[in-house]
């Protein structure tokens, strides 16, 4: 029997903490001329030390656990109604969820452009970063600002082509819709066949199948969350002592901290392994896998990400992923520009990042709520859908 949703905050949590990695990701990003590629001078063991924590400030695995969220969160609801009109519904629902909010964030992101003008390339003299040069690798042409291509931008463009002219983490959303519409065509199957090896046989195919090459590989993603689903809702994820807790959770962080700019030795057999093309992913699959079975397994990691503030973390992480780095790129920049004669510029960008983190926590709270509301409208207009395939589905018995 699958679980209450009660019984899932600790991945609300999760969730949450995910979106904040992002979020101090691009700070450093924004606010530091080398990034978390900085790599100290020195071999002692803080050098060492220094370089797996800069690791751990991993966008990509971040991003990762989200897709691997997704496609668990997603999965479940077939393990109990696998009937046409729930994948139906799915399908319809799923475009209209992302972009409602997608086209907040690009008016958001528009309405900042135009308040903060070009403090974003003061900001990036000050600091010599060049993600913040480049406004967050979205770089700002005069044709693209209106708020009409904000409202296109955010319907359409950033799910048919991850266009991210306004609000760069919106790259995310091209793979976050069609890897969703695959689960919803795919975990229905999956969770029919009872079979495990057919099950691995049929994943592995389609893993194998969209390889390496970008966006297509991160299918795979969603298709780790579904397994997981699975084996969560047949009651097969296993229980976690204490013991084997702290391994696992260090090869969790082991995992996650693997990335192509630093060049760790203890990396070395993760980069011999890997194929060649967007293969890093595949090892933050595995780190978010070995988390969510620590947060499911373990009695008391359950316990401790299962309180109010996991519910909450979760409930604005989506907002904050959206809303972060438009208020980076204009009240942050601003900021470090308005600061840095005063406090330095070591000062200026601590108070920068403050700022923006309290900006975006400030406004992801109403999106949040907003959100809620929408989905809970898109609920209500699928609902007659189900009515009917359930009625559909009950017919033949009384027969």
């Amino acid at each position: 029997m699958v679980e209450t949703s009660r019984k899932l905050v600790p991945l609300e949590g999760l969730r949450g903490i995910a979106a904040f990695v992002v979020v101090i990701y691009h700070l450093v990003l924004g606010f530091t001329a080398k990034g978390v590629g900085f790599v100290p001078h020195g071999h002692g063991a803080l050098v060492l030390l220094t370089q797996f924590g800069l690791g751990l400030l991993n966008g990509g695995a971040a991003v990762t656990v989200f897709f691997v969220l997704s496609g668990f969160i997603l999965s479940l609801p077939f393990a109990r109604d696998r009937r046409p009109a729930r994948v139906l519904a799915a399908l319809l629902k799923r475009w209209p969820r992302l972009a409602g909010v997608t086209v907040i964030a690009c008016l958001f992101a528009y309405a900042l452009i135009l308040w903060s003008g070009h403090n974003y390339k003061a900001a990036a003299h000050i600091s010599g970063a060049g993600w913040m040069a480049s406004h967050g690798n979205s770089p700002i042409l005069h044709h693209h600002l209106s708020w009409a291509k904000a409202v296109r931008d955010g319907l359409i463009k950033v799910f048919t082509e991850g266009d991210v002219r306004f609000d760069s983490p919106l790259w995310t959303m091209r793979i976050e819709l069609f890897g969703s519409f695959a689960i919803f065509l795919m975990a229905p199957a999956l969770f029919a066949i009872r079979s495990w090896v057919v099950r691995f046989a049929l994943v592995g195919l389609v893993m194998l199948s969209v390889g390496t090459s970008f966006p297509q590989t991160y299918f795979s993603d969603f298709l780790v969350g579904t397994v997981l689903a699975m084996l969560f809702a047949e009651g097969r994820l296993p229980s976690i002592p204490k013991g084997a807790a702290l391994p696992m959770g260090g090869l969790a962080l082991y995992l996650f901290s693997f990335t192509y700019e630093q060049n760790l030795l203890i990396h070395a057999p993760l980069k011999a392994a890997l194929p060649p093309g967007d293969s890093a992913h595949f090892v933050w699959d595995a780190g978010a896998v070995l988390t969510i079975m620590l947060l499911l397994g373990n009695h008391g990691l359950r316990r401790a990400f299962s309180g109010l503030w996991a519910a909450w973390l979760g409930l604005l992480s989506f907002p904050i992923y959206l809303l972060h780095g438009p208020i980076m790129l204009s009240a942050g920049a601003g900021t470090l520009v308005g600061s840095a004669d005063t406090l330095g510029v070591a000062g200026g960008e601590i108070l920068a990042a403050l700022v923006t983190i309290a900006l975006t926590l400030l406004c992801a709270l109403p999106l949040a709520r907003l959100d809620l509301a929408w989905t809970k409208l898109l609920g209500l207009m699928t609902r007659p859908l189900l009515a009917r395939g359930a009625q559909g589905a009950a017919r033949p018995e009384a027969g």
